[in-house]
């Protein structure tokens, strides 16, 4: 990375300084004694190859150490034309060896980049574009990716419009890397083709851990996710964990704020890939999905996130103290309390995260269709 701002400007100032003292005192006999300060004149160059973007900075300070050690060398007499012709090796070779050194990080920073905008590249295209509406719901989402310096996570989610309701996922891959990416691509490919085909949150589960442990069971891969159902018609919203952090609901408190309530369900299921391993029949929760209520789903790398005392994000005593923009109250739009959340969550870890981390916002709107028929059921009291 390029060094910029007062760093930069520091260690040239310094290295300046350096050089001219160095010249001054030893071409111009200032001290009676010698200082020997000549050996200083190879430090330019091994600094200026900290950090550096190409080669060109520490040439470029080691043929100014150079210059300065050959008029050393031209100035000094006597016994002391020893060490400023010691002092020209030592600069050449220092300058030599901090130039080898940035041309190699510099190669591989390039490729790591290479890797990493590929890797992106990818999870963008497995990542698909929600909409802001589908059917009666309001959708927003917002993904955060992890610091520079670290490897694409294997985040994941998705919603579909179904014949049993409007299903959606959420879940992360174990690992990182184009590998992560790779295990979320056919988990999405499978969810995207079932959901439309079970009747239920558990079977659907269940054959994405089939397809899972038939593609990746020999790499002992394992995804935590959790599954949401709303049907509109009914007003009735079903809830399914495997592993994965359970949602938050957020419903109006009727004097301008919101109640925040975590999901849990009595014995979450094992994460898919492991369905088989546990128990999972206490994994589902059925209630009802109220008119103007929220529905927020997220990755770990959400309340896994910590401050500086090392305290994990309590993300729903956040949710309950975040304020609603005038726009966003006046239009129920959703964008503007993801936006609130994304920014607090950064604010709150005061550095780039450390995971990936993906929230996914859904909102009733302020009355549900008209049932048709007789297919409205009546649906579950909280």
């Amino acid at each position: 990375m390029r060094i910029a701002g007062w760093p930069g400007r520091w260690l040239e100032l310094c290295s300046a300084v350096l050089v001219a003292v160095v010249v001054i005192i030893c071409a111009g006999h200032m001290w009676t004694a010698p200082l020997l300060l000549e050996p200083l004149l190879a430090v330019p160059p091994a600094l200026a190859g900290i950090g550096a973007a190409t080669v060109y900075r520490p040439l470029g300070y080691g043929a100014a150490s150079l210059l300065a050690a050959v008029i050393v060398a031209a100035a000094a007499t006597g016994a002391t034309r020893a060490l400023p012709a010691a002092t020209i090796v030592a600069v050449v070779l220092v300058t030599a060896v901090a130039s080898a050194g940035t041309a190699i990080g510099v190669r591989k920073e390039q490729r790591f980049a290479n890797v990493i905008s590929v890797a992106e590249a990818a999870q963008r295209a497995v990542l698909r574009p929600l909409p802001p509406r589908l059917g009666p719901l309001e959708l927003g989402v917002v993904y955060l990716a992890a610091a520079a310096d670290a490897q694409v996570g294997g985040d994941l989610y998705e919603v579909v419009r179904t014949p049993f309701g409007i299903r959606m996922i959420v879940g992360d891959v174990r690992g990182k890397g184009l590998g992560a990416v790779e295990v979320a691509a056919d988990v999405l490919g499978v969810f995207r083709e079932v959901a439309h085909e079970v009747h239920t949150l558990a079977e659907l589960a269940r054959r994405l851990d089939a397809g899972l442990s038939r593609r990746w069971g020999e790499h002992e891969e394992f995804v935590t996710a959790l599954f949401v159902e709303i049907e509109p018609e009914a007003g009735r919203l079903t809830v399914y964990t495997c592993g994965h952090p359970p949602p938050m609901l957020m419903s109006p408190d009727g004097e301008g704020g919101r109640i925040v309530t975590v999901l849990e369900v009595p014995a979450p299921a094992p994460p898919l890939g492991m369905l088989t391993l546990g128990d999972s029949s206490g994994a589902g929760r059925t209630l009802f999905f109220k008119p103007n209520d929220q529905l927020l789903l997220y990755t770990d790398g959400v309340t896994e996130a910590r401050d500086r005392e090392r305290e994990f994000y309590p993300l729903d005593k956040r949710l309950a103290d975040l304020g609603v923009p005038d726009g966003d109250a006046a239009g129920g739009r959703q964008p503007g309390l993801l936006e609130l959340l994304r920014e607090d969550l950064l604010r709150y870890s005061g550095a780039p995260l450390k995971d990936d981390a993906a929230l996914l916002l859904v909102r009733a709107p302020q009355a549900w269709p008209a049932p048709r028929g007789n297919r409205a059921e009546q649906a579950p009291p909280r």
